[in-house]
């Protein structure tokens, strides 16, 4: 009976004894690869990390550079923007690259599972190939640029910038929409600045007692002294709409585009201005009849 216990304890004293063998090589591994290379990988990782961060500065200041030379050559901002991005980010895989080449990881391989990592993250992302594929089209064939007021994509505001894979809009109360390229391209796009002038429309409902030529000679009136309106077309002012017991009568007059909501907003002022001093009434509320 003691026999084999004894023998048990001893053959739990050897495993205990190998296992505390090996622990202790592997510490002796580690201290001689240490003492041989330690030295160099911590140079090596040092270099890499000094490549990495003067890289990116690099490429901050290459990026700086190419816009202020496409700027002085009178180069589109939305194209000079939409290209230097794309530089960039070029410069910066590189140098992650040749930051971890240094490391002695084997940049052939590593590009091959870019590559490959490429192709699977491509095919994840399907939407933002097509996004950055909408960018190039609206660089290239500029529908709008920085600086325009534009409907497209479900938002309106004015373009700050056309990005590799959105575009970014400021509403006119100034909120920031970040649209996807592809949404602008793939729908209608209403561009209010490509144009140098707009109409503003002012419709009037009048009382159908106010005659026609009373009210057309007021509301041409209302533009009268206002610098934010073009003299050239003349305004003019026409009846577009005849219902029972009202009539509606639209006052159109032009302005540059860049100076439509103040045209707007100071005309339908002036119009209201106008009819009261006149004495153009508006239409009488309908009667209701109730039966009993």
């Amino acid at each position: 009976m003691i026999t084999p216990l004894l023998a048990q304890a001893s053959g739990s004293a050897d495993q205990v004894t190998d296992t505390l063998s090996r622990s202790q090589q592997f510490l002796q591994n580690i201290y001689v690869w240490i003492a041989q290379n330690g030295l160099k990988f911590a140079m090596s990782v040092l270099t890499a990390i000094i490549i990495y961060l003067l890289g990116s500065w690099m490429a901050k200041i290459i990026r700086s550079m190419v816009l202020r030379v496409m700027a002085k050559r009178g180069m589109d901002q939305t194209f000079a923007g939409y290209l230097a991005n794309i530089l960039h980010g070029v410069l910066i895989v590189l140098v992650v690259i040749t930051a971890l080449g240094q490391l002695g990881i084997p940049t052939a391989q590593f590009a091959a599972l870019i590559a490959a990592a490429g192709l699977a993250i491509g095919l994840a992302l399907q939407g933002n190939l097509s996004n950055f594929a909408s960018g190039f089209l609206l660089v290239f064939f500029r529908p709008l640029k920085r600086g325009d007021y534009v409907s497209a994509g479900g938002a309106e505001g004015a373009v700050e910038e056309i990005g590799v894979f959105t575009t970014t809009l400021n509403t006119p109360d100034n909120k920031k929409v970040i649209v996807p390229n592809s949404a602008i391209t793939g729908g209608n796009i209403i561009n209010y600045s490509v144009n140098p002038r707009r109409l503003v429309v002012v419709p009037c409902t009048v009382g159908a007692d106010n005659p026609p030529a009373k009210v057309r000679e007021s509301l041409l009136r209302s533009p009268g002294g206002n610098p934010h309106l073009l003299a050239e077309p003349a305004p003019v002012a026409v009846l577009t709409q005849l219902q029972e017991g009202k009539y509606t009568m639209e006052l159109r007059a032009w302005c540059p585009a860049e100076k439509y909501w103040d045209a707007v907003f100071t005309l339908n002022e002036a119009a209201k201005t106008g009819l009261d001093r006149d004495g153009i009434s508006g239409p009488l509320p309908a009667m209701k009849i109730i039966k009993e």
